[in-house]
């Protein structure tokens, strides 16, 4: 063999060693590795490993899970949706919800090195109704105005069950209840005695006059998209509106519902004053 054969031998010979050498080394460490993780199976976490205050050195898998399974109910938020506040007419901001997510916490402790403090790995929750999308409910798609007549305890009552209804988040497939949103009709709630239709005739009631509201409400719909669930006319025609266009109520026996068949939410905004009622909805 000449001496430049002899050298270009060595250099290939070294390059092979090389590489086998690298190869080793690739393969101890990942061998380490998993033979790192065995060793944690058995004989836990590291010494001096902590998680909110406590200390999980020796700490088996096992043992980790169930710590994390307890403590993740002291973390859990739930989400609040975003919504309408009913006095201001203001939005309220949604709340985001968190979770702990234990697999990925478990997996930070039982791979973490000595004396290292650990916090959880949180997964974040999404509300459903989100204060972005009720910014873009301000479309008027449905008004209609009646005037208020008659003495002033009806006029009270249908004050008081406009106030009730104003401001009133109904989400898409939603069904609004008349009877539900301004419940029973008592005097403790601030309802007087007024004229109200009973088998065609006018008798002393409590809430009396709150029919305009509702009938005020029906006639404001877009009935092409907003279905009416129920609604009930009165025994006899009233002035307020149109003769077959009014929605008679009465606790616990005649309700007036409809449901939003929009994709999105929408907003019903009621005010009373100057001798008039008026129901608006908005949508997107």
């Amino acid at each position: 063999m000449s001496e430049r054969g002899g050298i270009v031998y060595v250099v290939q010979r070294g390059a092979i060693i090389l590489v086998i050498i690298i190869l080793v080394v690739i393969l101890l460490l990942g061998l380490f590795g998993e033979l790192d993780k065995v060793r944690r199976v058995i004989w836990g976490v590291e010494d001096g490993v902590s998680y909110h205050q406590h200390d999980l050195s020796g700490y088996l898998p096992h043992e980790v899970e169930e710590l994390l399974l307890d403590y993740s109910q002291e973390l859990i938020l739930y989400p609040v949706d975003a919504t309408v506040d009913q006095e201001s007419g203001e939005i309220v901001p949604e709340v985001f919800g968190q979770i702990l997510d234990i697999t990925a916490t478990k997996k930070e402790i039982m791979e973490a090195e000595e004396g290292k403090y650990l916090e959880s790995v949180l997964e974040r929750i999404e509300p459903y109704i989100k204060q972005e999308q009720l910014e873009k409910i301000t479309k008027e798609i449905g008004v209609y105005t009646t005037r208020i007549t008659g003495s002033e305890n009806r006029r009270e009552n249908i004050k008081l069950a406009t106030k009730l209804i104003n401001n009133q988040l109904v989400l898409s497939d939603e069904v609004f209840s008349f009877n539900q949103i301004v419940g029973p009709r008592t005097k403790e709630k601030g309802f007087k005695e007024a004229p109200e239709i009973v088998n065609g005739r006018l008798v002393p009631g409590v809430g009396g006059g709150i029919c305009q509201v509702s009938s005020t409400l029906y006639n404001a719909l877009k009935q092409e998209e907003l279905e009416v669930v129920e609604r009930h006319t009165h025994s006899k025609d009233v002035s307020y509106v149109p003769e077959g266009k009014d929605a008679t109520v009465a606790w616990d026996y005649f309700d007036f519902k409809f449901k939003n068949n929009f994709e999105q939410p929408i907003i019903v905004k009621a005010s009373s004053g100057g001798g008039y009622v008026t129901v608006r909805i908005l949508g997107y």
